[in-house]
């Protein structure tokens, strides 16, 4: 399974698609990488994640990146953690609370990461597969998905110029974004904006090409996390 899985995240032309690679191939809700650096002229953190844009655009606007509890561990570690069943209190106890009342799942794994050019970053897995089975996947699997998130890292390197560069949206891609991020559908955008539903994918599927990404949730973490939208 890890097997498949390295092969597949090798394979993947994106960080965004190895991750959503990753996460399929072994069953995890999501996956997210994020680098300690911040991308210029836009200062803002390399960011890849699965997680859906309504959940993306609620941490974004809420500034939660200064509060998330597995953020500051993951770059404070040296070895991989579960942060699952820890005890969180104050902001970061509001921040878990509500990321679990958001579909977050409430067990995850952090795997902190430093190359030879002592660039860091942190991949953090999420599930909500049961505890016992969690367990044991990570008693058999911890060394080879350090090797896997690695393998992301290295990608990833390859995107941060790439990344630092802001693309042009035109005004309707822009507004779809939004609307997406703010949680309405193609059907419900299509109402919103007087236009047809068909003419709504075509300018997100246009939007998710100039942005680099996969999936529309991966379009709509870059628009946001670029400053192109704000929910």
């Amino acid at each position: 399974m890890l097997a498949t899985a390295r092969r597949a995240v090798i394979e993947a032309e994106t960080v965004d698609d190895a991750i959503t690679r990753f996460r399929d191939h072994l069953g995890f809700d999501h996956v997210t990488y994020l680098a300690a650096i911040s991308l210029r002229p836009l200062g803002v953190p390399f960011l890849r994640t699965t997680y859906p844009p309504q959940w993306i655009a609620r941490y974004v606007l809420r500034d939660y990146l200064r509060v998330d509890p597995v953020v500051r561990m993951g770059f404070e570690a040296t070895e991989p953690f579960v942060w699952s069943g820890q005890e969180w209190t104050g902001p970061e106890g509001a921040f878990m609370a509500d990321a679990l009342a958001h579909g977050v799942g409430d067990k995850g794994y952090c795997i902190p990461l430093m190359d030879r050019a002592c660039r860091r970053s942190i991949l953090s897995l999420n599930t909500s597969m049961a505890m016992e089975t969690w367990a044991e996947f990570l008693a058999i699997s911890a060394a080879g998905l350090e090797k896997i998130a690695r393998l992301i890292h290295e990608k990833a390197v390859g995107e941060f110029a790439a990344a630092a560069e802001a693309p042009a949206l035109a005004p309707r891609e822009v507004e779809c974004l939004l609307w997406t991020a703010r949680g309405k559908d193609a059907k419900a955008i299509a109402v919103i904006l007087g236009l047809s539903e068909f003419t709504v994918r075509s300018y997100l599927r246009t939007a998710r090409r100039k942005l680099g990404c996969r999936t529309l949730s991966q379009a709509v973490a870059r628009a946001v996390l670029g400053g192109l939208i704000n929910p």
